[in-house]
């Protein structure tokens, strides 16, 4: 589509001269613009909240945090995220980490994996492979 918007744009006439149809250009400017700022938006209302909350704990556990063993309940390999459920005296907590692609084996759905916690708050948790990259 994008191929054929341009050559539609910088077509040469009979004349030999190169025909600029102003609402053609400004209909493909639009588009192109447009289509850069639903990216921009998707990402950040999608993507960077989780990052932005992984690095947060990620910073506030890696000086005090208390071990336990989470069981991974959900795992998604499109975006290389794991969901996983643990228990701290006698609450059940939940959690969201990613692993990396280059370290196998992978996580799957009902592995046990070891969780780094906040004593304070459980919220605050990350698997232990989020701080071995």
């Amino acid at each position: 589509m994008l191929h054929i918007t341009l050559i539609n744009i910088m077509k040469k006439k009979k004349t030999g001269k190169y025909l600029f149809n102003k609402k053609e250009l400004w209909d493909f400017v639009w588009r192109f613009t447009l289509s850069i700022i639903v990216v921009i938006v998707f990402i950040r209302i999608f993507i960077y909240p989780e990052r932005a909350m992984i690095k947060e704990y990620r910073k506030k556990l890696t000086n005090s945090h208390c071990v336990t063993k989470a069981f991974i309940n959900a795992t998604n390999p499109r975006d290389n995220t794991i969901y996983y459920e643990f228990v701290v005296n006698g609450n059940k907590y939940s959690g969201i980490s990613r692993y990396s692609l280059s370290n196998s084996p992978y996580p799957r759905e009902g592995d046990s994996i070891e969780v780094y916690y906040s004593e304070d708050d459980p919220n605050v948790n990350l698997w232990r492979g989020e701080f071995s990259e």
